[in-house]
């Protein structure tokens, strides 16, 4: 499956989440991968209406996405000066959360610490201007680059490690189905009529029909988040194949 496939795939699941769990925000003309919306916040000076673009990147999930405040007048100690707000949520980003999700991580974050309203627009502090310099004059670009790398290979690693799990875990669930299956279909054989004819359409209609339902338990998994689209593709594909032959067969002994 291609990247851009994969993409999509989440950016739909994406979007019907955002529809049903968010007010008030919509994607930005046809692109999926920019919203915008406002939440409703109290702040220093009262209640106030606040401006947000959601950016979800190309390699979502494995990336988080970004939220923007649009206002400049909005000024908080998360918020930096483009408007970007730094949430935890993001910050240790697992690729299992949601972006409706990072949402209201942000609602939480402003009713816990309400945003102040200014006439001027965010700056960077001195302080904070300070600390950056301080910290970039103290490592080479050669020491910041190998530290990136090192935090990019923990990061992967630990990535690999969690899809090793789940799809552990998917194929136990699967097996396990596929087990009840062959049991139903076995504990048939003493209902089944002698004539061959007969009992090869009872068995077949007996296996579509268990596989129907293994589609529909992974459909379930799926939309609710607990299997990834390229898992949920390569499993959905192979029982549909199942489902198909099993159909053909039917098909042509009837």
């Amino acid at each position: 499956m291609s990247r851009s496939t994969i993409n999509d795939l989440a950016l739909a699941r994406e979007t019907q989440l955002l529809f049903n769990y968010t007010e008030g925000f919509r994607p930005i003309g046809d692109k999926l991968n920019r919203w915008r919306g406002t939440i409703e916040v109290n702040t220093d000076s009262g209640k106030q209406a606040i401006n947000i673009e959601i950016f979800i990147p190309l390699k979502f999930p494995e990336y988080p996405p970004r939220i923007f405040v649009l206002d400049s007048n909005i000024h908080h100690p998360n918020l930096e000066t483009d408007g970007n707000v730094l949430l935890r949520i993001t910050h240790e980003w697992d690729p299992e959360v949601h972006v409706y999700q990072v949402v209201q991580a942000l609602q939480e974050l402003f009713k816990k610490v309400p945003p102040m309203i200014k006439s001027h627009p965010r700056q960077k502090s001195k302080e904070k201007q300070a600390t950056v310099q301080t910290k970039e004059s103290t490592t080479t670009p050669k020491q910041r680059e190998v530290e990136s790398l090192q935090a990019k290979i923990t990061e992967i690693q630990t990535k690999i490690k969690k899809k090793d799990q789940e799809l552990g875990r998917i194929q136990a669930e699967v097996g396990k189905k596929s087990n009840e299956k062959v049991t139903t279909i076995e504990n048939l054989e003493v209902l089944l009529p002698k004539d061959k004819k007969k009992r090869e359409q009872l068995l077949l209609q007996a296996e579509k029909v268990a596989i129907s339902d293994l589609l529909s338990t992974l459909d379930g998994k799926f939309k609710d988040g607990e299997i990834n689209p390229v898992d949920f593709a390569k499993l959905y594909r192979r029982f549909s194949k199942d489902l198909y032959i099993a159909q053909k067969k039917l098909e042509e002994i009837s």
